[in-house]
């Protein structure tokens, strides 16, 4: 009798849960362990549903109670590859959606989840095959036809990437959404070829302004002692406020919002660090970084596809010179005034969520208040702090933009240089690294 009422709730539960009903679903799935205490099934879709509410160690536990009480259960082992992936633990992520897809060798969420696992990892080529397996068998799977087009997108394959992304759009008007601005407008046709298109602007004269800022910047390099980074880029306009509407970035943030807010709540507490730029009063700011002085962070990028997909698509600062970061700062957190350390770029601060009371920035003479769904763009060479006295957390995401005097001839230079400077210090890393063992033998020989 016990085992026939927890089945009867079980299949109660979930028909809620289906329908979105959690907190009835989560009742239900209570009642059937009640009666049956290593219910299988409850055990998995209970885990899964208090993961979906950002409870991830709970919900991991109780996976792996369902996997122990049945081993064979393929969408136990996939749910809790799905969490695990979202607490950045990639490796086993794969483990478990392996194990799911030998049990079904024909589970396409499974599949889907593994490429998603892989990709993040920096296994590009991997997903690929994947993914292009899986759609030989469901040509109809929209999310399947948009990761691929990412894993295309991550390793050059541009027009093949496009090619999937339409797909993914016709298929499913909600990632037809997602996906505006990166596809043609309807009725231009297709994609231009290499040799039809324009020639890329980097590449293009410099204007006479233009012209003028980069040999006054190459220059002084010649003189300057004082700044060897050369941070500071002549003759761009020092404003402490710009006008968001002018970047397409902003734009592309702003008209996404819903989906970015949803994917930063569904990010795990265990994912965000404390800020560690060294600066007084910040105490209580936790940050997610996506890309750190020309570093993608190839883990946390996958836990934010639509973020990611923005900055990659439009001209934010993916060089030594720039941050893009999901920044929380707790009740009380004062970030004290200070300079960013270049004037090539402008930091763009969407809101997330804003909590009432005394939350703000003060840009040089500006102070400002976030709105959630909205831009704010500042200059952040020049002094600013910030400041949460309010009872919530405040959480912003924060990218980083060319300045818009730069054009792109100019910020190519600087991206040339920036990369020059990035593998310099990876191959002096890479030296000391190798040579390790030698230096701690010469080392030994002065003790």
């Amino acid at each position: 009798m016990a085992a026939r009422d927890a089945d009867r709730a079980f299949q109660e539960a979930a028909a809620l849960h289906g329908q979105g009903r959690l907190a009835d679903a989560e009742r239900l799935y209570r009642e059937a362990l009640v009666a049956e205490p290593g219910h299988a099934g409850a055990l998995c879709y209970l885990g899964f549903l208090i993961a979906q509410q950002g409870r991830l160690d709970d919900g991991a536990a109780l996976l792996r109670q369902s996997i122990e009480r049945n081993p064979g259960a393929a969408e136990a082992h996939n749910h809790l590859g799905a969490l695990l992936q979202q607490q950045g633990r990639l490796r086993e992520a794969v483990v478990c959606h392996e194990q799911a897809i030998a049990l079904v060798p024909n589970y396409p969420d499974a599949r889907l989840n593994l490429a998603a696992a892989q990709q993040a990892l920096g296994r590009p080529l991997e997903a690929i095959g994947g993914l292009r397996q899986l759609l030989a068998d469901h040509p109809d799977f929209a999310a399947a036809q948009f990761n691929l087009g990412l894993a295309l997108d991550a390793v050059g394959r541009r027009d093949e990437a496009i090619a999937h992304f339409r797909k993914a759009a016709a298929l499913d008007p909600g990632l037809a959404a997602r996906l505006a601005g990166m596809l043609d407008p309807p009725g231009v046709g297709p994609r231009p070829s290499a040799s039809e298109r324009p020639p890329d602007p980097a590449l293009q004269q410099p204007d006479a302004a233009a012209m003028q800022r980069m040999n006054q910047f190459m220059s002084a390099f010649l003189t300057n002692r004082d700044n060897p980074r050369m941070t500071m880029y002549p003759g761009l306009t020092v404003q402490a406020v710009h006008d968001p509407a002018q970047f397409p970035a902003v734009r592309a943030l702003e008209a996404a919002f819903d989906d970015i807010r949803r994917e930063i709540a569904t990010l795990a507490k265990a994912a965000f660090h404390p800020e560690a730029e060294g600066l007084d009063g910040t105490a209580g700011w936790d940050v997610l970084l996506l890309y750190e002085r020309g570093r993608k962070n190839i883990e946390n990028c996958a836990l934010c596809p639509v973020i990611t997909n923005i900055i990659e698509s439009h001209a934010t600062v993916r060089s030594l010179a720039g941050l893009m970061y999901v920044s929380k700062t707790n009740p009380g957190t004062h970030i004290k005034p200070h300079l960013g350390p270049t004037n090539v770029r402008l930091r763009c601060h969407l809101g997330i969520k804003i909590p009432d009371g005394d939350c703000g920035l003060r840009a040089d003479d500006q102070r400002l208040r976030w709105t959630e769904g909205r831009c704010i763009v500042f200059d952040d060479h020049l002094e600013h702090e910030s400041w949460n006295f309010t009872a919530e957390p405040r959480i912003v995401l924060i990218i980083d933009l060319w300045h818009p005097d730069l054009t792109p001839p100019e910020i190519a230079l600087l991206e040339g240089l920036h990369r020059y400077a990035a593998y310099q210090g990876m191959s002096l890393q890479r030296y000391w690294s190798r040579n390790a063992a030698a230096r701690n033998k010469a080392r030994a020989n002065y003790d």
